[in-house]
């Protein structure tokens, strides 16, 4: 298992592009079958954490349990979703919390725990530390996400108090993905107009300075596909998972 970052880039027209827009995105970003290995390990999970907000309170439903809800339950979930994203900050996707994973030891031996190791290796925080200007970064946490019909994230910055993080990223893990489908990650200047629109794009790794208005488009009804990604932040100071 080779899990790393290819060096098919040159770092200094990446780090040019981040400096003069505070985003880049990086193609082919690992090497050869990596991104082949984790989408086949990840495209196979059939549990997944279905995740939203209600009234400010991040609620986890089990994906598996809701699928067998009877309809009118369903709708009511998506009325009160719906609901507060027409007025508010609110999100619907689902996701698997690799990180929380790994440092509580929850899958010993699992696939998830090579991710985590991954990003948080020398070579790979060495990256991401020459490419953002940022040698203060020390460790990465990360989520697994997948966004099917319906789904969405609304506008938000990612300072969140007492999180450190200096630098949000995406690893794109979606074959074949089409723009008509929506599920675009758009970056917002100072007067809320979309800047700039990165499609899911397989084996790439879209970076992005903290913080900035985004967003994650709403994917269409008729998408039949999954939009695949690891999704995480580039911290300081001390990891307080870590032990």
């Amino acid at each position: 298992m080779n899990l790393s970052i290819a060096n098919k880039n040159s770092i200094e027209t990446l780090v040019q592009c981040y400096r003069e827009h505070g985003y880049v995105k990086v193609p082919n970003a690992l090497v050869d079958g990596a991104a082949e290995e984790i989408f086949a390990n990840i495209s196979t999970q059939e549990q997944w954490n279905l995740v939203f907000d209600h009234n400010g309170t991040h609620q986890d439903l089990n994906n598996i349990e809701v699928a067998q809800w009877e309809q009118k339950d369903k709708d009511n979930l998506n009325h009160l979703v719906n609901e507060q994203a027409a007025y508010g900050f609110q999100y619907f996707y689902e996701t698997i919390p690799i990180y929380d994973i790994f440092h509580k030891n929850l899958m010993p031996g699992h696939f998830f725990n090579e991710i985590v190791k991954f990003l948080n290796c020398d070579l790979t925080l060495d990256f991401f530390r020459n490419l953002t200007c940022a040698p203060e970064i020390t460790f990465a946490d990360a989520q697994i996400t997948r966004f099917s019909a319906g789904h969405f994230l609304n506008c938000h910055r990612d300072d969140v108090d007492n999180k450190n993080r200096i630098a949000a990223f995406v690893i794109n893990l979606t074959k074949d993905w089409r723009a008509d489908w929506g599920g675009a990650l758009h970056i917002l200047n100072d007067d809320m107009q979309i800047e700039q629109s990165f499609l899911p794009t397989f084996n790439e790794i879209n970076i992005f300075k903290i913080p900035v208005e985004h967003y994650v488009g709403y994917v269409t009804p008729f998408t039949k596909e999954h939009r695949l990604s690891i999704t995480g932040w580039l911290r300081s100071g001390k990891n307080p998972m870590a032990l």
